[in-house]
């Protein structure tokens, strides 16, 4: 479904994207779309196979659940030490799977992010921990520059409000944009403001990996 924001990315911001095909519930649960998400970045940050990549040039990025998994992929690259996405975008990402969200009305109901929760997290515990809930990771230092996306509607906003409040307390240089008046789907609800949005994220994609 984000072939399109592939294609827009990969043409402005003149880099190669790579768009993960993981596994999705209910055929798998959390950790496996985490780890593929990783595990691909991490290819490419080694090189990429025939490719021939440079891993210092790397970036990773997402929507929604991608925002998620792109959260995910910075922190579990951070842990492992030995190499580091030089941006993450996030989406409106979600980022706290171990909580009930807020009651507000909005495309993201509480139904639905039940559902989810459920589905990739039968676990509940699995849902607190930092890589499934970034939102919850005891220390945000060390993880690479972000560029958090949300809309002013969208119930999910609170998680990257308060995500980018923590990247800064903890040092990591954040730009946060948020479309007004917009919920979830903040793109195709503002086609005009959303040509200055993607602009800006090819450029910070650009400058990152330049």
């Amino acid at each position: 479904m984000d072939d399109w924001w592939c294609r827009y990315l990969a043409a402005t911001a003149e880099v190669l994207v790579l768009n993960v095909d993981f596994r999705a519930a209910p055929y798998v649960t959390y950790p496996v779309a985490h780890h593929q998400c990783h595990d691909v970045a991490a290819w490419a940050a080694a090189g990429g196979g025939d490719l021939h990549l440079d891993g210092d040039r790397i970036s990773v990025g997402g929507f929604s659940s991608g925002g998620n998994l792109a959260a995910s992929v910075s922190l579990q690259a951070r842990d492992g030490g030995r190499w580091l996405p030089a941006l993450q975008v996030l989406g409106i990402p979600v980022l706290d799977f171990g909580h009930e969200p807020a009651d507000e009305p909005g495309m993201i109901t509480p139904e639905l992010r039940g559902l989810v929760r459920r589905t990739y997290f039968p676990d509940a515990a699995g849902r607190l921990e930092p890589w499934a809930s970034p939102l919850l990771a005891p220390d945000l230092s060390g993880l690479p520059p972000a560029v958090v996306l949300t809309a002013e509607r969208d119930v999910l906003r609170h998680d990257g409000r308060r995500y980018t409040a923590r990247l800064r307390e903890a040092g990591v240089p954040v730009l946060h944009d948020e479309t007004p008046g917009t919920d979830h789907y903040f793109l195709t609800e503002a086609p005009v403001r959303a040509r200055t949005t993607m602009a800006m994220v090819a450029e910070s994609v650009r400058a990152a990996v330049s």
